[in-house]
């Protein structure tokens, strides 16, 4: 049996890729309600002192930054990502704590440019084919 990727899964640019300046961003949450598990793919240029991805849980898809809780270790996700070089890296999403999540990420430096794209699925409800 095939299965279609785009009826089981929902991919979503998280972040757009654009210069970023040495700051902290936060992508587009994912909704659990929707999909079992999810991920977020980080995709990055060179920057100057330190690039830091965490996972984040709330049970609101809140703009308030003090409702969102970093993961801990030992709930079964990642907890953050320290990328040591330009390249990509990835936050894996099999145990949501609550039903959304998103990445915070720390830019150090002046300057850098990358983005973030989310997979949610497999989707509890799925599309006609």
């Amino acid at each position: 049996m095939r299965q279609d990727i785009g009826s089981h899964y929902t991919v979503d640019e998280g972040l757009s890729s654009l210069a970023r300046t040495g700051a902290t961003y936060y992508t587009e949450s994912i909704d659990h309600a929707n999909g079992a598990c999810g991920a977020f793919f980080i995709s990055v240029g060179v920057w100057e002192t330190s690039f830091v991805a965490t996972l984040q849980h709330c049970d609101t898809d809140s703009d308030t930054e003090g409702d969102w809780t970093d993961e801990v270790t030992g709930a079964g996700n990642d907890v953050s990502e320290t990328l040591e070089k330009a390249g990509d890296g990835q936050i894996n999403v099999p145990n949501p704590r609550e039903r959304f999540s998103r990445v915070k990420l720390v830019v150090g430096g002046t300057s850098c440019v990358c983005g973030v794209t989310s997979i949610l699925g497999p989707l509890r409800t799925l599309n006609a084919q």
